[in-house]
């Protein structure tokens, strides 16, 4: 029977605040940091503080059988570093008990795979330099945005120097992806791609507590036996962290299937190993050629960022500035703008959108217009700075 491994991913974003024009050039915060915080507080308690305990009790109760990764963008532990430290307390708990991996991310969650290759590279080193402070861990496998993927990306991972990165397992857009196996992208030698088993990952997401399936409900047992039938190297299951006590409440039963399921899967026999460990262990059986880019939303594309004009306008405006923010040398304004950057603020400019806090996608696009003109104007500022500071050596 094949290997499993199982990752959760956590992020909150930055949400802004209602940034109308009249702030443009006079007000220079525009997050909305008391929603932040009370997103954060809520989904801490409710979903990762008793999912870290969960997680921790599995591995106590398995010896050190259970396994499993966590990717945990930069954005969301600067939050808890600032609002819960105890939130940082209980993942380094679970870092501590070696076998909980956490994995490599673009710190702001960004698009900068697609659309700047030089700044993912420094976001996922960002990212990377954070982990190993808070956690003492160096990542080795990458979890991109949304699950984005490409030949290109999987090439970029590979010049990072990273051993594995994770897919999802786009059947329709990869001819004859067998999900379970490992592979490599076309003229990729030592970065291993794991893509995701998109059913099963979604069984437990989405399926789990919908009373259309026709598998509802769904018994820890049933699934358990479903990992152990399954074939090839390795069954990959990964989803939202938030799906345990967020989106699935405590009383749907959440917390207790997962602890059933797994402990009833090891009694089975099967084996859990990190994301790392099946790179390490586990050679690619073929070539997985995707020149598209494809990720793990419900169209499985660039769709949920991408599908009206606003979305693209601003992608293309925060992405032109990238010149002359980095020119201003200044740390602040830089981390700002790599803020901006996060996916989610495309995502509120789509239509039909749960996870909003804004009114309608517009109200969205608007607010991070004028929070993009703001900092435009702060960082011709800067270089006006910069250019009588210059000057004045001169003379």
């Amino acid at each position: 029977m094949p290997k499993i491994t199982l990752t959760f991913h956590a992020h909150q974003p930055n949400r802004l605040i209602p940034y109308d024009f009249f702030k443009i050039g006079e007000h220079a915060f525009y997050e909305d940091d008391d929603m932040n915080a009370r997103v954060l507080n809520a989904v801490s308690e409710r979903s990762y503080l008793p999912a870290n305990r969960l997680m921790k009790r599995l591995i106590e109760l398995s010896d050190g059988q259970f396994r499993m990764a966590l990717a945990i963008s930069g954005v969301i532990l600067e939050q808890a570093e600032y609002h819960r430290p105890d939130l940082i307390t209980s993942f380094r708990e679970l870092a501590d008990t070696g076998h909980v991996e956490f994995l490599a991310m673009p710190y702001y969650s960004s698009l900068a795979s697609i659309y700047s290759p030089n700044e993912f590279a420094d976001q996922v080193a960002e990212h990377t330099q954070l982990i190993h402070r808070l956690f003492g861990q160096t990542p080795t496998v990458l979890w991109n945005t949304g699950m984005l993927y490409s030949n290109a990306i999987a090439a970029q991972a590979e010049e990072m120097g990273l051993s594995g990165i994770m897919a999802d397992g786009n059947t329709g857009a990869i001819p004859n992806l067998y999900t379970n196996d490992l592979h490599r992208a076309p003229a990729v030698s030592k970065t291993t791609t794991l893509f995701r088993n998109r059913e099963l990952s979604n069984d437990l997401a989405n399926n789990r507590t919908n009373p259309a399936w026709s598998e509802y409900p769904l018994s820890p047992y049933t699934f358990a036996d479903w990992l152990t039938q399954q074939h090839g190297q390795a069954v990959n299951i990964a989803m939202d962290y938030e799906t345990l006590g967020e989106r699935q409440s405590d009383a749907t039963g959440v917390f207790e299937f997962w602890r059933t399921l797994i402990l009833a899967a090891i009694e089975q026999g099967n084996t859990f190993v990190t994301p790392g460990q099946a790179v390490a262990e586990l050679e690619p059986k073929a070539i997985a050629d995707c020149p598209q880019n494809i990720s793990c939303s419900a169209t499985g594309d660039m769709e949920l960022w991408t599908s009206n004009d606003m979305q693209k306008e601003a992608i293309r405006k925060i992405y032109n500035l990238e010149g002359s923010v980095k020119d201003s040398m200044d740390p602040d304004l830089i981390h700002v703008w790599r803020k901006l950057q996060s996916a989610d603020h495309f995502q509120y400019m789509q239509k039909e959108n749960c996870f909003t806090p804004y009114p309608s996608p517009y109200e969205g696009y608007i607010y991070y217009m004028n929070a993009l003109a703001d900092l435009q104007i702060r960082v011709k500022r800067e270089h006006f700075v910069m250019s009588i500071q210059k000057g004045a050596r001169w003379v």
